[in-house]
């Protein structure tokens, strides 16, 4: 079982509200995925310790994240916080059945925040996946700060994902594919083979929890739920 969230931009203290749904839900969490901005501009030491605070708040021991648009560039160098926290970006993980893989920033804006990506530096960051060990792999997860061309990605009728992932997803098929950036989207669709699950900011108090298959490569259920007052 997956816990999805992203955009937490250090509201850290919705971490207790989301324990205790989680716990009222009977779930056994296996990883939590964070889809980047732990923090609002500040350093790599305030991002490491967003991520153990998460670890913490949820009992778990595996969190696996990609970098914001809004963090430290320094993170993106950083692939092991501490036992079980690790960092995908270009760093891909095998973790039971499955393997998880992701690219941490966002899309060249007018903002200039802290990481941004051309899209040639996506299609490469990308399909760098292809050239590890994985990169064949039918049980494939990808987590993307950036959101895929054309899948969550509106902003003011505007769509600003990147087209080097939407190639990337029609050409390879991922299994799952988890993103974030987007403040005004939540919800999880199916592009052929691909679930594809935005599950909004938590800095709002959204989550997704997906479920996945002991057994097969497959996704079973997905939920997105919003931290009740």
């Amino acid at each position: 079982m997956i816990l999805a969230i992203s955009d937490i931009h250090e509201r850290v203290k919705k971490l207790a509200k989301l324990a205790l749904e989680v716990s009222s839900l009977n779930l056994k969490i296996d990883v939590v995925i964070v889809a980047g901005d732990l923090t609002y501009f500040k350093s790599v030491n305030t991002a490491k310790r967003v991520l153990l605070e998460v670890k913490n708040a949820l009992s778990v021991n595996h969190v696996f994240f990609v970098p914001g648009n809004c963090d430290d560039p320094a993170l993106l160098n950083v692939k092991e916080v501490e036992s079980g926290i690790i960092n995908l970006h270009r760093n891909p993980v095998k973790f039971k059945n499955y393997v998880f893989y992701g690219v941490g920033g966002g899309g060249i804006s007018p903002f200039s925040t802290l990481i941004e990506f051309s899209e040639e530096e996506f299609r490469e960051h990308i399909y760098y996946f292809k050239s590890t060990n994985y990169g064949e792999a039918i049980n494939t997860i990808l987590i993307t700060h950036q959101p895929i061309y054309g899948f969550y990605d509106k902003v003011n009728s505007l769509n600003i994902g990147s087209k080097s992932f939407r190639e990337f997803l029609e050409e390879e098929k991922p299994l799952l594919w988890i993103t974030g950036h987007v403040h005004e989207n939540s919800g999880y669709t199916i592009s052929g083979r691909t679930v594809i699950v935005h599950p909004g900011p938590f800095m709002h108090g959204y989550y997704a929890i997906i479920e996945l298959s002991d057994t097969e490569p497959s996704v079973l259920r997905v939920d997105i739920f919003k931290i009740q007052n």
